[in-house]
């Protein structure tokens, strides 16, 4: 293989209070109320400490390294908005790195949910769509690129969303290489959807996986893993272009500096110069495409099925996600912090630590959960957001239980009042003959 593409993923989220159940506040506006900005801002630290700062000021280096050895080092960025709001908040010396790297124009920044919602898994998808746009705002405002390239929450990709993700505007998509995905077809190579004008790159998660799970594991077969083991394995691999996608925390953060992962990444550009792998990036590419694709079902990058069930897989996590669904109008109608605050439940850490299971797996959601246990994030999740949605109700006067639309054979939109009704009405073709419903429901 003698092209590479080369990502990182970077995302904080704002967590929920991990002891709102036992000891709730009750004074405060909701941003303070229910996220625990005291925590937040400790692993923002740590995490920028460790590897935000030493990672990026490598990486401006290399490309400067490259550029005096006649090459061009090209690497994307997907940037979730809640992790730029709290670099706002806590770290502005890390998005003027960040920034930095945009003036070389070698670094694309990718497009995503800007809460990195799971948003996509709904039956109404208009949230979704809302998220995507305030995140392609977001990425001009602070970088001037106007994304191309699509990386929906987690990598997740179904049948339905693809054909949003087009209408959008978008020209390519990265997802998961999955063997149920690829049918026997390498994932080392630039694909369009079928029945799209969409190209798909596809992230070869085996050699991902070497540096972001096994790097440090000195059970590993192949421990030390060096740059130039690594370099000398891409360029043996079949295929004509391979993405390589890992969490940006990877490098400081899950794997220590006195790992050495830190001189991982700096040498791998070099090395890989010296085996004749070039640097590519998804918006350079996309036209290439070899084959065709078919999405059929769900993808992800999560855990072993690599499917939606790390987020929406037990009774506990559907219970959450009701819960957050049916306050998306009440805090659609009360706006401004409010609003900010439902978004932030949406994000799909808060699922992921109430995942159910055993061996490594498990042992990868309870790494990086806030919680306990799944127990603990359900309890005192699920509490928070029913005591969101009781304050709601009080702010906005209301006394009844909502109306519940169905779409396709499953709950979609809720409304709790007449204007919040019609609205729904009013954006949702499938619900134009619901107007019949509404003085029954109003008596």
């Amino acid at each position: 293989m003698r092209r590479l593409i080369i990502g990182f993923e970077v995302h904080q989220p704002f967590r929920i209070r991990r002891n709102y159940f036992w000891d709730p506040v009750i004074r405060g506006g909701p941003l303070t109320k229910y996220f625990d900005d005291n925590l937040n801002r400790e692993i923002f630290e740590r995490v920028k400490n460790k590897c935000y700062i030493p990672a990026t000021r490598i990486l401006l280096e290399e490309i400067e390294n490259g550029e005096s050895e006649g090459y061009d080092f090209k690497f994307f960025f997907s940037l979730s908005g809640t992790f730029i709001e709290q670099a706002e908040k806590w770290g502005k010396d890390v998005l003027e790195l960040f920034q930095q790297l945009s003036y070389t124009h070698k670094v694309e920044f990718l497009s995503q949910t800007y809460y990195h919602s799971i948003t996509s898994l709904w039956e109404d998808l208009t949230e979704w769509k809302e998220q995507v746009q305030m995140h392609k705002n977001l990425i001009r405002d602070y970088f001037g690129q106007e994304p191309v390239t699509f990386e929906n929450t987690e990598l997740l990709l179904t049948p339905r969303i693809v054909k949003e993700i087009e209408k959008l505007g978008f020209k390519v998509v990265i997802t998961e290489g999955k063997e149920s995905l690829l049918k026997g077809k390498s994932p080392n190579r630039v694909y369009r959807i079928r029945d799209t004008k969409l190209s798909l790159l596809l992230r070869n998660y085996r050699l991902s996986d070497d540096i972001a799970f096994r790097f440090s594991n000195p059970k590993w077969d192949q421990y030390p893993l060096t740059a130039s083991k690594f370099a000398d394995w891409v360029s043996w691999s079949e295929g004509e272009i391979g993405l390589i996608f890992v969490d940006y925390e990877t490098f400081g953060e899950h794997h220590w500096p006195e790992s050495g992962i830190l001189d991982f990444l700096r040498w791998l550009p070099r090395e890989l110069h010296r085996r004749g792998v070039e640097f590519k990036l998804p918006r350079e590419v996309y036209k290439e495409y070899y084959d065709e694709i078919v999405i059929d079902s769900t993808v992800s990058w999560a855990d072993i099925n690599k499917d939606e069930s790390s987020w929406l897989g037990n009774i506990m996590q559907w219970a959450y996600d009701e819960m957050v669904r049916r306050t998306e109008m009440l805090a659609k109608e009360a706006g401004g912090e409010y609003l900010k605050a439902w978004r932030y439940f949406t994000t799909s850490d808060h699922y992921y630590y109430m995942f159910l299971g055993s061996g490594g797996p498990a042992e990868v959601h309870s790494y990086f959960s806030s919680f306990n246990s799944p127990i603990d994030a359900f309890i005192n999740e699920f509490y928070a957001i029913t005591m969101f949605q009781d304050e709601l109700l009080k702010l906005l006067n209301i006394n009844n239980e909502p109306f519940i639309f169905y779409k396709n054979g499953k709950r979609s939109s809720e409304a709790w009042n007449e204007n919040q009704f019609k609205e729904i009405i009013n954006r949702t073709q499938e619900f134009k003959g619901y107007e019949k419903y509404l003085k029954e429901w109003l008596k």
